[in-house]
């Protein structure tokens, strides 16, 4: 009997799902969460949490744990699986088919469960993966302005296009650029021939604007360059004139419009990462709101809040966007033969799993909110594309 290698998956948002969920079944999923005990006590209570999860899922499976049996070897032990967990793990997924076993480590706590089908559960993964986990963040400055490429647990300085210069005194000095002159009438009476006439003024402050414009406009040609094909969130960072003016300018269509206020130089790193990490929970929440105000307007046409039209749907790729509760779960099974989904209450998968894997594969939307934010408290609703 041989084991499967155990390798870490790379997920950074929902679309990142799709190789796996194309792995053909059967599939075990198990979600742990790591004790927070010290030392060898939080070793032992996850073994035995864990030996729960191995049994649970043995009885599951039934008589096709046999085929199997390679995958439940190679996770007798979570010690094996979890000796290079990161510090900031709070949780561990283990996704296991026949020649796969992938590991994906959790920022949140989720619930001990173990499933057995013919896909994946992933539904614990989405709060994680619906939210933005790769974002840039462009801290303006006009001593230095600079970006870096984010995780919810990383940064690092990337460079803003080839020839973007960072420093407006260095932009200033290399080459005066042209600018409109914006001028300050000031009405004054006059007589004959000069009657009406309006004298004008040019201010250091105008011109200073003026230029700054310029620099900035060089600031985003740059980020344009970096992020050319990307779909990332970009947060500015800046005091509030900065902010103001370059969202003026901004040409990113990925731009989290708010940004976070305040002097960027002035900000901790570890400060300006946790406020960016807010603005984009925040951008979340706005287009969830946008979505569920699009179904609201749909609702009963081109939307539903029927789970065996949504699960039907979903199948026949017509699901656009995928709303789903963070909790509720309905039990029931789909007849491919029939094109029909049928609950059930003691058996079955859970059908708001199949319906956010089948919106996944063919390339929907999906989103994940508290059960209190579902229209009419809705497990699942969704934007149809016809």
């Amino acid at each position: 009997m041989e084991s499967v290698k155990a390798e870490p998956a790379e997920l950074f948002s929902v679309k990142d799902l799709k190789p796996l969920l194309a792995i053909p079944g059967p599939c075990l999923s198990f979600y742990l969460p790591l004790s927070t005990a010290p030392n060898q006590q939080g070793l032992k209570l996850d073994a035995l949490e864990w030996k729960e999860l191995i049994a649970s899922a043995r009885a599951k499976a039934g008589d096709q744990a046999q085929q199997l049996r390679d995958v439940f070897k190679s996770v007798e032990k979570i010690e094996a699986l979890t000796e290079s967990a990161p510090a900031w793990a709070k949780s561990v997924a283990v996704l296991g088919a026949e020649d796969t076993l992938r590991l994906v480590y959790l920022h949140e706590e989720v619930q001990s469960r173990a499933e057995f089908s013919q896909s994946f559960y992933v539904r614990p993964l989405l709060p994680e993966l619906t939210k933005a986990s790769v974002f840039y963040v462009l801290a303006l400055s006009q001593k230095n302005v600079r970006m870096l490429r984010c995780t919810l647990d990383s940064s690092e300085e990337v460079p803003i296009g080839a020839n973007a210069i960072k420093s407006y005194d260095e932009y200033m000095n290399a080459a005066k650029p042209d600018h409109v002159s914006i001028k300050r009438g000031t009405a004054g009476m006059a007589s004959g021939s000069s009657k009406g006439v309006i004298g004008t003024t040019t201010t250091e402050l105008e011109r200073k604007d003026e230029y700054l414009k310029h620099f900035f406009k060089q600031i985003d040609a740059g980020v344009g360059e970096t992020l050319r094909g990307k779909t990332d969130p970009l947060v500015p960072v800046g005091v509030d004139y900065e902010l103001a003016l370059y969202s003026s300018l901004n040409t990113y269509p990925h731009m989290v419009a708010d940004g976070v206020h305040g002097a960027a130089n002035g900000l901790k790193a570890g400060e300006m990462h946790a406020r960016a990490i807010e603005a984009i929970g925040g951008e979340y929440e706005r287009r969830l709101d946008a979505a569920l105000a699009d179904y609201d307007h749909k609702a009963g046409g081109g939307a539903s809040n029927r789970l065996k039209d949504i699960v039907t749907a979903a199948h026949d790729g017509r699901v656009l966007t995928l709303i789903v509760s963070d909790s509720i779960e309905a039990l029931g099974t789909f007849d491919e033969e029939t094109n029909q989904a049928t609950g059930a209450r003691d058996g079955g998968e859970d059908l708001i799993n199949d319906a956010v894997i089948q919106t996944i594969t063919h390339a929907g939307s999906v989103l994940v909110t508290t059960t209190k934010k579902m229209p009419n408290g809705a497990p699942a609703v969704a934007i149809f594309r016809y």
